[in-house]
């Protein structure tokens, strides 16, 4: 009798924790919980269909848990979440369509404010933190054009200050007390870095580089590597009017100036994304299907691909230089991100929102 029983109680002991061992693997309601070692995942969703949502994977359990700003404060994240930022403990989601940025802290999960249309933003692109108090939000204006820097007060929420600087303010870095603007042209046409002196807030140069730079990084030496997706040109029956349409590049400036450029052999190339490496040495691009690497101090184009597969959003775990690629198979389904480590082998992959487009690291 003694012997069944203990039977008894180490099956039901067994059954139990089979069931809380099932539950840390299972993401659906599930929260992070403060202070795990992680990274977010921002998903875009749909444009026009407001299922952006933020995803979180959790590296001590390798678990990606989903809709993790839903189900933190009870409300959806919005419309075409483009991009998100840490600064100073607290991650900036901006998310273009809805108008807004949504600020969180970065370790509770806990909604602090929102950055609106009320506050000063129009069509929010990027966010940089600047120091304790401001934060830079590159914006679009309600034309899609119009390409300002919003200078944010970081404890109202509020913007403070604007900066025109051109047509499709975009990515932005700093070096130093400059901040350096790629303006992409959105829904029109640009070809500058514009350099902005952060303590006056005020533009102070520009560097022309190239049609429609949109991406933008800086190297372990202080230079800046900025992409860009060139400009296509159409006739009349909308074929591609090659000789007067230009190609995506690559290009480095140094003491602000360009030093090198590098141009794609064909305007139908498509350049997606630059990530830097952590040590500041290597960077990563999308382009023909694959992802390829550079060192900074190449001369020409690498020409075998890294990783032969492309992605939608690219980024480098700054902790393990993994890089993570972001894959979507249509604005309606849940996407997937792919982990690999810096020497390009794949470890694994999971099933984020819809849409994946960039991680944010804290």
């Amino acid at each position: 009798m003694k012997n069944q029983f203990l039977k008894r109680v180490l099956f039901g002991l067994l059954i139990t924790s089979s069931a809380l061992l099932g539950a840390c693997s299972d993401d659906e309601g599930a929260s992070p919980q403060p202070g795990q070692d992680g990274f977010f995942v921002l998903n875009e969703g749909g444009f026009g269909n407001g299922d952006a949502s933020l995803s979180y994977f959790d590296k001590a359990t390798n678990t990606m848990i989903n809709d993790v700003f839903f189900n933190n404060t009870d409300r959806p994240l919005g419309d075409q979440a483009q991009s998100m930022s840490i600064h100073n403990g607290n991650g900036y989601i901006v998310v273009q369509n809805s108008e807004k940025i949504e600020v969180i802290n970065a370790e509770s999960f806990a909604s602090l404010g929102t950055i609106n249309t009320e506050a000063g933003i129009a069509s929010p692109r990027y966010f940089l933190g600047i120091d304790e108090t401001k934060g830079y939000v590159t914006d679009w204006g309600a034309d899609k054009v119009t390409g300002t820097v919003k200078v944010v007060d970081l404890q109202t929420l509020k913007v403070i200050k604007t900066i025109d600087v051109g047509q499709g303010a975009n990515k932005l870095v700093r070096v130093g007390d400059k901040v350096y603007v790629a303006n992409n042209g959105g829904w029109g046409y640009d070809n500058k870095v514009v350099i902005i002196d952060i303590n006056a807030d005020e533009v102070v140069g520009n560097i022309i580089v190239g049609d429609n730079p949109s991406a933008i990084k800086v190297d372990r030496n202080n230079n800046i590597w900025v992409a860009g997706n060139g400009k296509k040109v159409y006739n009349s029956d909308w074929s591609v009017d090659e000789a007067n349409s230009t190609a995506p590049f690559i290009a480095k400036i140094v003491n602000d100036k360009v030093s090198l450029k590098l141009e794609f052999a064909s305007v139908y190339e498509g350049l997606k994304e630059v990530v830097m490496n952590n040590a500041g040495d290597q960077f990563y691009f999308n382009a023909s299907e694959a992802v390829y690497k550079m060192s900074i101090d190449a001369t020409e184009l690498p020409s075998t691909p890294f990783i032969e597969k492309s992605f939608y959003g690219l980024s480098v775990d700054p902790s393990t230089d993994n890089i993570i690629g972001a894959e979507v198979p249509n604005y309606t389904s849940a996407g997937t991100v792919y982990r690999y480590s810096s020497a390009g082998e794949l470890i694994d992959k999971y099933t984020a929102g819809i849409a994946p487009n960039g991680c944010a690291f804290r």
